[in-house]
């Protein structure tokens, strides 16, 4: 069985506008987008968490995105089914970063208390791709 350990995280891109003119309600439209890319050797792989929200009603008072990369060590990675296996671990383990940056983000606008809700995934819906592997082992910046 494929398992993942997370190295390091970090927020790779913040975005946040607020042009709230008005106390009231908002309607907030969210975009979601994971991907993992695997070192050719499957020893290692990048995963990228990105969040979105933005104002429903058109008038744009408020958007928010986050972008987030994880560095995974990766064991037992064998097969097409066992790179689905490190993808839902890798969401599972990134995905408390990602909800303390957007509650922050949104604590920031005045919207305290904001709770992202995670987004169930499965195997299912998981597409593993045959692209281009890299020579060498992925990995983050440090800066």
């Amino acid at each position: 069985m494929a398992t993942v350990t997370l190295l390091q995280q970090r927020t790779r891109e913040l975005h946040l506008r607020n042009d709230i003119k008005k106390q009231g309600q908002l309607q907030l439209r969210s975009n979601f987008n994971f991907n993992v890319k695997f070192a050719a050797n499957n020893q290692n792989c990048v995963a990228t968490l990105y969040q979105s929200f933005e104002d429903k009603s058109g008038e744009e008072a408020i958007s928010v995105s986050v972008t987030l990369e994880g560095l995974f060590s990766c064991q037992g990675v064998m097969s097409d089914e066992d790179k689905k296996a490190v993808h839902l671990q890798a969401y599972d383990a990134l995905f408390p970063y990602l909800q303390s940056v957007v509650g922050q983000l949104f604590g920031s606008t005045g919207f305290a208390g904001f709770m992202l809700k995670k987004v169930p995934l499965d195997e299912g819906r998981v597409v593993v791709s045959q692209s281009r592997k890299e020579n060498n082992p992925p990995s983050l910046p440090i800066v």
